[in-house]
């Protein structure tokens, strides 16, 4: 099981083949002026399930001196060692610390020269998904970010690591980051994050943490439902305008008045005699303690209409009157009546309205 550290020595290690000579010019001409210090941690999983990226590393470059022991320790918070490994120059584990342990590196064992505690950052967000160009998610707060896609090709004896392209980091903002690639990500690529910051140390020398997030590049996720639609508000209305006093035109052809209501429903007003109980006012009861009041008749319903207000606003409703109603006015010069408006929404919802006493001459 190889990590991705190791792919990247055998792609330089190739490249020094052919250039054997200039290489080893370069090696000396790069020897650090100050200690070098660093901590590296990758976790995740490639597309290739037989290269694991899982890794911890850390390494140290003294000037003028060889390789120096370096010990990379992972610790839980109370302390316990969970995993530690020791080498020359630089050493890795193919273990990673879980968030909120403790990452040291010391030269010589048990002596911490830096260390950091692991926050499982950076992540990436479920939007960097195959078709979608976008690269955002979530860093530690003043790291810098770098991300790519990249191929895993198996071979028989080894896999290859093709790049595809780089994110274009777009903004940092507090503990999130966010950008694009060029083109689409794709099932079957792999997709990183990584952030880095170097921490300049006392005496010229520098301290340099990393820590990546690798993926398989997956599907993207569906999209959220639409959030429900808001209740309605209370039902309301008013009386708008009331119809003029007349028998006779109630008679002939009807009365009409207008109401509001204020979200869709129907509007019904019953017209009835004043003698009787009228079903929205009637009381069958007295004060608590008195006795029994004799029951009303009800009260003979003269005239009804019905309408329905698609939306909000204001309604014309047209009362005619009832077969019963004909019959008891036919003969009458004057008769007082109850108005009842009932609004009724399409869910059951009812409101009546305040009841009006209206005075019918012919």
């Amino acid at each position: 099981m190889m990590s991705a550290r190791p792919l990247l020595g055998a792609a330089v290690l190739t490249l020094g083949v052919g250039m054997a000579l200039p290489a080893a010019a370069d090696a000396r001409e790069e020897e650090p002026k100050a200690p070098e210090y660093s901590l590296s941690i990758v976790e995740g999983e490639s597309t290739a399930p037989e290269e694991s990226v899982l890794s911890t590393s850390g390494s140290i470059a003294l000037p003028h001196t060889k390789d120096v022991p370096v010990t990379v320790r992972i610790a839980e918070p109370d302390g316990l060692t969970v995993a530690q490994n020791t080498h020359d120059g630089g050493v890795w584990l193919s273990q990673v610390p879980q968030v909120e342990d403790y990452v040291y590196l010391e030269s010589p064992a048990g002596t911490p020269l830096e260390s950091v505690k692991y926050d499982g950052l950076p992540s990436l967000d479920p939007t960097v998904c195959a078709g979608s160009t976008n690269f955002s998610g979530q860093r530690t707060e003043g790291e810098e970010v770098e991300g790519t896609a990249d191929t895993y090709v198996v071979h028989p004896s080894y896999t290859a690591k093709r790049f595809d392209g780089a994110a274009q980091i777009t903004s940092l903002s507090g503990s999130s980051f966010g950008g694009d690639f060029l083109k689409p990500l794709e099932l079957g690529e792999t997709v990183s994050v990584r952030e880095h910051l170097a921490t300049a140390l006392g005496g010229g020398g520098s301290f340099t943490y990393s820590s990546e997030d690798v993926r398989p590049v997956g599907a993207c996720p569906a999209p959220p439902p639409p959030p429900p639609p808001p209740p309605p508000p209370a039902l309301a209305g008013s009386l708008f305008k009331l119809f003029g006093s007349n028998l006779h035109k109630l008679l002939k052809s009807g009365l009409s008045d207008q109401v509001t209501i204020n979200q869709a429903g129907t509007v019904t007003q019953d017209l009835y005699e004043e003698d009787g109980s009228v079903p929205a006012t009637a009381s069958t009861h007295g004060k608590h303690g008195a006795k029994h009041k004799r029951r009303k008749p009800p009260a003979l319903l003269l005239a009804r209409g019905t309408v329905s207000a698609t939306t909000a606003g204001t309604v014309t409703v047209h009362l005619r009157v009832t077969a019963k109603g004909r019959h008891a006015l036919s003969h009458s010069h004057r008769v007082r009546a109850m108005l009842v408006t009932t609004l009724k929404t399409g869910s059951g919802t009812k409101l009546n309205l305040p009841t009006r006493s209206v005075t019918l001459d012919r």
